[in-house]
């Protein structure tokens, strides 16, 4: 525990709001992972929420700013097939898959997840879009899939992989659910464990913050975001235990397990800590955020050849798959 998680339960405390932490201690292990995902409001406040983040996403993954990284994937392993069996682990509220399911390429798209409210969600919103003749979404943990289970021709891990533990054990298990000839597709974080970010990325990202105008760094509570700090791992634990559990062993144990087809790296180490909790701030379109977002993704550029990528897409096949 750091003297952040303190702050932060003494404004619950001035506010009368310390139910959420007391709940928080009263529920354990697995449990609390459900309880974290339970609720199924989009988050406006991550960079993931920019459209010219996601614009920059495309470039770095597929080379085409217009082209998302399925569309590539689909065009460029799946292609000619329209009937593919696929499995997403960790699902969520099901997002990724209607992308994933507009490509063409499937002709069944299961998606699994531990949050009952999630799932309810997913199921609901792809009858909406009529997508539930592909789509299936039910309650399940990825962690516990084994060889019995149906192969599939594809099995996606859409940032949720970096939810998981023990690796090593767990990625031979998810290859054993994949045809010899399917693919693993990969789209995570594999940066710091416990999003314990290095002393060079607080550096690049604090150096980053001070440049943006204040309106542009106010958090949606009205505080202004003054700098990114290192959380603490008893923070991270009582939050979410399976948040970022081990992914800086995730890109070399997929190495280990799977053949990597392609790799896209397409960094974060700055921009994903600098416009946490403040990107609702670049939503507009504006040219002023325009010129805004460029100076973000130029201060990251600079940085990444020494601290590196902590976000990745993959094609991967099972190791000795017949060609």
């Amino acid at each position: 525990m750091n003297r952040h998680d303190a702050y932060k339960v003494m404004r619950k405390v001035r506010r009368y709001d310390v139910s959420p932490v007391l709940a928080k201690l009263r529920v354990r292990g697995k449990e609390r992972v459900v309880a974290h995902w339970a609720s199924v409001e989009p988050s406006l406040q991550e960079w993931w929420a920019v459209p010219e983040v996601i614009r920059r996403w495309n470039l770095l993954m597929s080379h085409d700013t217009a082209t998302p990284f399925p569309s590539y994937v689909a065009r460029q392993y799946f292609a000619p097939r329209t009937d593919l069996r696929g499995l997403s682990l960790g699902c969520g509220t099901g997002g990724n898959e209607l992308v994933w399911a507009s490509t063409g390429a499937f002709g069944l798209l299961e998606g699994i997840d531990v949050s009952p409210e999630r799932i309810a969600f997913a199921s609901a919103t792809a009858a909406e879009q009529g997508l539930d003749g592909v789509l299936r979404f039910r309650v399940a943990d990825a962690g516990e899939l084994d060889r019995g289970d149906r192969r599939y021709d594809v099995v996606l891990g859409l940032q949720s992989l970096h939810h998981f533990d023990d690796l090593d054990r767990t990625l031979p298990r998810i290859a054993g659910l994949i045809d010899p000839v399917g693919f693993l597709v990969v789209d995570e974080f594999v940066g710091p464990t416990r999003f314990q970010w290095s002393d060079g990325q607080l550096e690049a990202a604090n150096a980053l913050l001070a440049r943006l105008p204040v309106e542009r760094r106010r958090l949606a509570d009205g505080r202004i975001k003054q700098r990114v700090v290192r959380p603490s791992r008893m923070g991270m634990i009582l939050d979410d235990p399976s948040e970022a559990v081990d992914s800086a062993a995730l890109l070399p144990s997929v190495r280990r397990n799977f053949e990597v087809l392609e790799e896209c790296p397409y960094g974060g180490t700055v921009l994903h800590i600098a416009l946490s909790g403040i990107a609702h701030n670049f939503l507009d379109g504006s040219p002023e955020t325009g010129e805004l977002l460029e100076l973000c993704f130029q201060a990251e550029d600079a940085a990444l050849p020494e601290l590196g990528h902590d976000f990745v897409a993959l094609v991967c096949r099972p190791r000795g798959a017949v060609e």
